[in-house]
C-alpha cells in the first residue's frame, strides 16, 4: 500500500514539474512557444517523464537514502529528467535476457 501512495505522490510531483517547464518556457523564455519545433521535442520528452517517474523514483530513492543532504534532496529532480532513459534501459536489458 505504501508502494502505491509513494506512485501516486510521484505522479503528481510529475505533473508539478512538467506544469513548471510549460510555465517557465512559456511566459518567461519564449512567451508561448514551447510547441514550436525545437521546444515540441523537450515537451514530449518531459510529458513521457510524468508517467516513468513513477517507476523509477522509487528505486532512485532507495538508491540515495544514505547520501547527503544535498544529493537525496535532489534526486527526485534527476529522477524526473532521466526516467524515460532509465526505463527504456531497463525494458530493452529484460527484453535481451
Amino acid at each position: 500500500m505504501e508502494d502505491r501512495i509513494m506512485k501516486i505522490l510521484s505522479l503528481i510531483i510529475g505533473i508539478f514539474f512538467f506544469a513548471f517547464y510549460i510555465v517557465i518556457i512559456d511566459n518567461i523564455f519564449y512567451n508561448g512557444s514551447y510547441l514550436g519545433f525545437p521546444y515540441i521535442l523537450l515537451t514530449i520528452y518531459f510529458f513521457i517523464s510524468i508517467f516513468t517517474l513513477p517507476l523509477v523514483s522509487l528505486e532512485a530513492g532507495e538508491a540515495t537514502k544514505d547520501k547527503n543532504v544535498f544529493v537525496a534532496s535532489n534526486s527526485l529532480i534527476g529522477a524526473y529528467l532521466i526516467s524515460p532513459i532509465w526505463v527504456a534501459s531497463k525494458f530493452f536489458k529484460s527484453k535481451g535476457s
